[in-house]
């Protein structure tokens, strides 16, 4: 992936970030004026559905994940991958099964490790 494609994935990252933050500032918001109010906002009980962000959805991230992985066809582990993208081990495990799922990519066992790659 050029450095340049590189940067506008991050940038588009950051932005969504942002937004997540935004949401979440109104909802701590709502929570902590709740108690004093006796009324739990509207917004509040959204929140509680996980509607926020859906976890199922892919995003730039994602993408940029892929990316990583096309650079790499041997392959790589999870917490390989978690290095390189900047995530816990978990949540890119998490990712990798889902776009593992849907068919994005694929993933193998290698002796004792379990790899993912590219198509």
């Amino acid at each position: 992936m050029p450095e340049d494609a590189m940067i506008l994935e991050l940038k588009r990252e950051i932005e969504e970030l942002r937004r997540t933050i935004q949401v979440l500032q109104k909802q701590i918001t709502g929570l902590t004026t709740a108690p004093q109010t006796g009324m739990i906002p509207e917004a509040s009980v959204a929140a509680a559905e996980y509607e926020i962000i859906p976890e199922a959805e892919e995003d730039a991230s994602w993408t940029r994940l892929i990316g990583i992985l096309k650079a790499k066809p041997q392959g790589l582990t999870a917490k390989e991958l978690a290095t390189l993208w900047g995530k816990s081990r978990s949540r890119t495990s998490e990712v990798l099964n889902l776009l593992a799922a849907r068919g994005r990519i694929i993933k193998y066992r290698d002796g004792r490790n379990i790899r993912f790659r590219t198509p």
